[in-house]
């Protein structure tokens, strides 16, 4: 016999959702969860600028001081050179005027017993680490600038070398004129010399301190010129962008 009882539909069962889709809901959950916090905008022009002040103040406080000191001892030769003809001559000729020709011919004698050749190796010590000092004081001027995002690093370390020398050199003659005020109360020869190591080492200090503040302005004189003269520049690269973009530039 056939079977005339009939199969009853199958019941529609609900579909399984894909596995992307079930875990959307859940990464948005999580996502919702967490706050996420504001990032800080890399290129903030307050940030920048005060990492730019403080690569330069870093920068003209070594740089000036170790270039002096190199600039010094590149001098020791020349100074050498210069006591063996130049000066004894002035000395010889002065003495000659003064007390006549027995005590220039005195005054001949001691200055040539200095011999510039027998100084050589000690003279060519001095230019050697004079020339070190030098070239180490720019390299660490143009590095830090460079390192805290200054505005052209090797003009603002060419120029405030040029400016800083001179200025240094006038400050440190005046502190030296201030401290050589001090031998004017020397009455006998322990005194003189009391005062005279006073006075060297009160110009040693003031010397320093003078080159390191003059540095310091100095290279941030010349930094504040360079950032102004590249702000048209920045200016006008911003405004190509906008427009690049599709954005209209600020009035």
């Amino acid at each position: 016999m056939s079977d005339t009882t009939t199969p009853s539909p199958a019941e529609p069962q609900p579909a399984k959702p894909a596995p992307a889709e079930a875990a959307k809901p859940a990464l948005a959950k999580s996502a919702a969860a967490k706050p996420v916090a504001p990032k800080k905008a890399a290129d903030d022009p307050a940030a920048v600028a005060r990492r730019a002040r403080r690569g330069t103040v870093i920068a003209g406080a070594f740089t000036l001081p170790m270039v002096t000191l190199g600039v010094i001892l590149l001098a020791v030769p020349l100074a050498v050179w210069y006591l063996s003809t130049v000066i004894r001559t002035l000395v010889v000729v002065v003495a000659n005027i003064v007390s006549g020709s027995g005590a220039a011919k005195d005054a001949n004698t001691t200055l040539g017993e200095i011999d510039p050749a027998a100084l050589g190796g000690v003279t060519l010590g001095f230019a050697i680490v004079g020339a070190v000092f030098v070239v180490a004081g720019v390299l660490v001027s143009f590095f830090v600038l460079r390192a805290h995002r200054v505005n052209r690093p090797g003009y603002v370390t060419g120029f405030g070398l040029a400016v800083g020398l001179v200025i240094a050199s006038l400050l440190t003659a005046t502190v030296g004129a201030l401290t050589g005020l001090i031998f004017g109360s020397a009455r006998t020869v322990g005194e003189v010399l009391g005062n005279a190591a006073l006075s060297i080492a009160l110009t040693t200090l003031g010397s320093v301190a003078v080159t390191i503040a003059t540095g310091v302005v100095v290279w941030l004189w010349m930094g504040r010129i360079f950032a102004t003269a590249a702000e048209p520049a920045a200016s006008a690269s911003r405004a190509a962008d906008r427009s690049v973009s599709g954005l209209k530039p600020p009035v």
